[in-house]
């Protein structure tokens, strides 16, 4: 069986040492599509943060082709993971393709 691109094991996510969900197991496979679906406020922003290591976890493990996050660096996960936030305040007025090109700079 070949091993998921990104996995999450007994995840517990929040915000300080609130958790606001437990116990999530996930796996992405290379060329998946992944619909998150949810209540605002339900965690589906923080799970993603998490899951970039952009929020440490409360519980649990995420992993990128078998590693742990916690075993790369910033520049390691860059290289594999990107991220567009819906909502961003910038200086300057960027094209989409703009701000794409600066999303494959690690």
């Amino acid at each position: 069986m070949m091993t998921p691109f990104l996995s999450a094991e007994d995840l517990a996510i929040g915000h300080g040492r609130k958790p606001l969900v437990r116990g999530i197991d996930l796996q992405v496979r290379r060329g998946e599509v992944l619909c998150l679906l949810g209540p605002n406020g339900g965690g589906k922003t923080t799970l993603l943060r998490t899951l970039l290591g952009l929020i440490a976890p409360l519980g649990g493990t995420v992993r990128i082709d078998g590693t742990a996050l916690e075993q790369m660096s910033r520049r390691q996960i860059a290289l594999r993971l990107a991220y567009v936030p819906q909502a961003t305040s910038s200086g300057f007025a960027y094209l989409a393709r703009d701000i794409v090109a600066m999303g494959r700079a690690a």
